[in-house]
């Protein structure tokens, strides 16, 4: 009886050794990274592999030699890439097939999803974007970007005569400046391979100073990047964000004669969007706002806005994963037969989105930051 029990029990045993076997490649641990657990199947390469990287493309990467990490590559392999020359914003891959030729190894790649790659964990990114971790990609003529004047620690820049009508259309030109300081608040929760739990919270302080000028009469729509920035990459337990900044400053509307307004408005502003439970709620936008302005020269009618503000965008392995848009404009309403004969309004156009391609969830989700236009100053008013 004892005998027999044994070999029961060993055959029990020997089942539980195959059934675990013919398992081994869904029953990964994974590798903890930070508060991070990343995927069984997850190859990191760094510095040492990227510097065999020969060639780099939307569906390829070639290396020159199997070293480090490399070696590990398989066709099921997902590949978490660092920064390097020719991959500054870091990339996430998954391998579609290897080809292997003397020391040439040629990898084959898709873009892959974040749930891809992590397994649990949470991702909790937390930071103020300060202008000295940015630097310049473009700026037009009519900016200045260094001014020993700005008591502003985030991102500003100085408007001297700047152009919005490039066309030849008008010479209509603003003057000021315009600042951001950016707090982001990304989180992200993750439970076996599905995101489960999101937070994008913003708050932005904004400084708009812009006067505009022209000594004719104009009409239309017109708009131009003034400056654009990048943020130096922040790594999150082997995450890659970085964050890229655009200054836009335009006109729309009509002025039938010589004009000159101005209006300084500072805001700030916060609004989060959450994901749980498979469905986004959205906080209400809180924000607080002061003006002044310079009255109006303006001898006929105007119907005329003008806008300025930027565009911010949180790029995660190179795809956008947020994008913040906050145009702070202000309106002249004039008509010199009319009491009064001008007036003022200021508002803010805006708006977040989460993109998704990335996190994969299907269609991204936009958040409304509009602040809706009131009337700030008036001819023998405010």
């Amino acid at each position: 009886m004892i005998h027999k029990r044994l070999i029961q029990s060993a055959a029990l045993f020997i089942l539980i050794i195959l059934i675990a076997g013919c398992r081994r490649e869904e029953f990964s641990w994974g590798i903890k990274i930070g508060d991070i657990t990343y995927s069984g199947n997850v190859v990191f390469l760094g510095e040492r592999e990227l510097s065999s990287l020969n060639e780099i493309t939307s569906d390829q990467m070639v290396f020159t030699d199997k070293t480090g990490e490399i070696e590990k590559i398989t066709d099921k392999s997902i590949l978490v890439i660092g920064i390097s020359e020719n991959t500054p914003y870091g990339s996430l891959r998954k391998v579609n097939s290897i080809h292997s030729e003397g020391n040439l190894l040629t990898v084959r790649t898709v873009p892959a999803l974040l749930p891809d790659a992590i397994k649990e964990g949470k991702i909790n990114l937390k930071r103020k974007l300060l202008e000295k971790d940015f630097r310049l990609k473009f700026k037009a003529d009519g900016v200045k970007i260094k001014d020993t004047s700005k008591s502003f620690e985030g991102l500003a820049v100085t408007l001297d005569k700047l152009s919005i009508c490039d066309d030849g259309a008008c010479n209509a030109v603003i003057d000021g400046a315009v600042g951001i300081t950016t707090n982001i608040d990304i989180g992200m929760d993750f439970k076996s391979n599905r995101l489960t739990g999101i937070v994008f919270a913003t708050t932005l302080e904004k400084i708009d100073e812009v006067t505009l000028t022209s000594t004719r009469a104009f009409s239309g729509a017109s708009g131009k990047v003034a400056a654009e920035f990048i943020h130096s990459p922040i790594i999150i337990d082997s995450l890659v964000f970085v964050a890229e900044v655009k200054i836009h400053c335009g006109f729309k509307g009509t002025a039938s004669s010589a004009i000159t307004s101005g209006v300084r408005q500072d805001r700030t502003i916060s609004t989060a969007a959450r994901y749980l439970s498979a469905s986004w709620s959205d906080d209400r936008l809180a924000h607080s706002e002061n003006f002044d302005y310079i009255t109006p020269l303006v001898t006929d009618a105007a119907d005329l806005k003008v806008i300025t503000g930027p565009e911010i965008t949180v790029f995660l392995f190179g795809i956008p994963v947020q994008t913040i848009k906050a145009d702070a404009y202000y309106s002249v309403n004039a008509q010199k037969d009319n009491t009064p004969s001008w007036k003022l309004f200021s508002g803010l156009d805006g708006h977040v989105t989460v993109n998704n391609e990335i996190l994969g969830m299907g269609q991204d989700h936009i958040l409304s930051m509009v602040i809706q236009a009131s009337e700030i100053a008036s001819a023998g008013g405010k």
